[in-house]
C-alpha cells in the first residue's frame, strides 16, 4: 500500500509502500533535503530573503520560520505517541506564530542553521522509531484521526514544499 500524503515527497524520495519504510527512508531523505538546500541558500542577502512578495504573503524568511514552527509541532508528536497508545493534540495558528515570532527581523544564517540542526534531531527520533509506534492514532485539532506514520511521510512532503516555494520566489 502507497501512504497517500497531502504533499508530494517526490524530490529525493521513493514511494513509502508501508510504514515498516519509515525509519529506514525517511530520515536520510531528510537529511538530503535540508542539506541540498541549506548549502544552496546558505549565502543569501538578508534584505533578499527578507522581502514579502505582497504585503499579505510570508518572506522566505518566515516561510523558513514556519518550517521551524511545524518541526517543533511535530518534533512533540513524534515524541509523544511512542509511549502513548493515542494521541489527541491541538493544532497550531500557523499566522500568528509567524506573526508573534517576527521571523524577518532574524538573521538568515541563523534562522538556517537553527532549522537545519532541528530536522536534523527529527530525522535521528524518526530513524528509531518502531512499527508499533508509527501505526498510533493520532488526532491534530478538529481533523480525523491519522496515524503518526502519516504525519512523518507528510512532514517529509510539507518540508520539500515550502522549499520549493523559496527556491521559485523572485
Amino acid at each position: 500500500m502507497f501512504i497517500k500524503t497531502k504533499y508530494s515527497i517526490k524530490r529525493f524520495a521513493e514511494n513509502i509502500e508501508n510504514v515498516s519504510d519509515i525509519p529506514a527512508k525517511i530520515p536520510g531523505v531528510i537529511i538530503k533535503t535540508i542539506e541540498d538546500f541549506t548549502s544552496r541558500f546558505s549565502d543569501m542577502e538578508d534584505a533578499a530573503v527578507s522581502k514579502k512578495p505582497q504585503p499579505d504573503k510570508w518572506s522566505k524568511k518566515e516561510i523558513l520560520g514556519h518550517l521551524i514552527d511545524s518541526a517543533s509541532n511535530n518534533h512533540q508528536r513524534f515524541v509523544r505517541v511512542q509511549h502513548l497508545k493515542s494521541l489527541n493534540i491541538p493544532g497550531y495558528e500557523q499566522q500568528e506564530w509567524v506573526k508573534i515570532q517576527q521571523y524577518n527581523s532574524r538573521e538568515w544564517k541563523e534562522l538556517l542553521s537553527f532549522w537545519r540542526f532541528y530536522n536534523l534531531h527529527l530525522a535521528h527520533i524518526i530513524g528509531n522509531m518502531n512499527e508499533e509506534s508509527l501505526q498510533v492514532s493520532i488526532t491534530i485539532g478538529t481533523n480525523e484521526p491519522t496515524t503518526i506514520g502519516h504525519i512523518v511521510v507528510d512532514y517529509l512532503g510539507h518540508i520539500q514544499h515550502h522549499l520549493q516555494q523559496i527556491e521559485q520566489m523572485k
